[in-house]
């Protein structure tokens, strides 16, 4: 039997509590960030937090290398490699909403893009989606992420634009029970709460409109004139609203379209 001398036995003690001593003030590091009222980590998981606390100050510097290699991946049109990328800046720069945007972006057009089937183009906008919206769990007031959000509900399931957007409207129904419209107003009226780097406010307003005005068109064509009709008259309430806030309608499209969906209401009511 092999025997050790008594100051290699010492020894064992003292590594043990040193290492009990660094993960207590760790996960102290880690308790302390998520408790703090005015902290931004109030809304992650303690893993999430977990390299801030590790990485200190060298944090910065890693992300900025990781983005330089995201944006040569991108370039190379090496989506994959991008994903693992973006997923890893996304944990290290939670705050971040460009990196929540952009992996979104990526997941819903890039790589669906690359996909014939519209099951896995379905596949990939669902799951860009889901990551935009844990973005958003970790960045409530963030008005950019809001609308990106919604705009994807919006452009992505819109017929006119894209070849599978009925299939698309069809499993985000049956796997989730939410219509895509009503999503896409949703996240766009939310973004209005709070401030937007990348719009003007009455952008964001004008979207509000043309989301309703393309649910009716929708609804028609779907052969539902009840509801076209209920989505043509809250677009008209929204359009007025817009003028009463906004007179002068920079652009004058307001008139053009508020007498467009009243032909469009007449429509729908014979």
């Amino acid at each position: 039997m092999k025997k050790y001398s008594l100051p290699k036995l010492a020894i064992i003690p003292s590594i043990i509590v040193f290492v009990l001593s660094g993960l207590f003030f760790l996960q102290y590091k880690i308790d302390y960030l998520r408790r703090s009222l005015d902290s931004n980590y109030t809304n992650l998981d303690p893993l999430e937090v977990l390299p801030t606390a590790l990485l200190g100050s060298f944090r910065g510097v890693l992300v900025d290398l990781l983005w330089i290699r995201g944006i040569a991946r991108h370039e190379e049109k090496k989506f994959y490699e991008l994903l693992a990328i973006n997923n890893m800046i996304a944990k290290l720069q939670p705050h971040f909403s460009a990196v929540w945007i952009f992996q979104a972006w990526n997941m819903c057009y890039n790589i669906a893009f690359e996909w014939e089937s519209p099951e896995n183009k379905w596949r990939w906008i669902k799951a860009g989606l889901d990551f935009a919206e844990k973005g958003a769990a970790r960045n409530p007031t963030n008005g950019d992420l809001l609308f990106e959000i919604g705009y994807i509900y919006f452009h992505k399931f819109d017929s006119k634009s894209f070849k599978y957007a009925g299939y698309y409207r069809e499993h985000l129904k049956e796997e989730t029970g939410k219509d895509n419209y009503r999503q896409s107003l949703y996240w766009v009226r939310k973004s209005l709460n709070y401030n937007s780097l990348l719009r003007k406010r009455i952008v964001i307003e004008r979207t509000v409109c043309h989301i309703l005005w393309h649910a009716s068109l929708q609804a028609e064509k779907d052969g539902n004139r009840k509801e076209a009709y209920e989505y043509a008259a809250e677009s008209i309430n929204e359009w007025n609203a817009y003028l009463e806030r906004h007179p002068d309608d920079p652009g004058g499209i307001a008139g053009s379209y508020l007498a467009k969906i009243n032909e469009k209401m007449l429509q729908l009511e014979r």
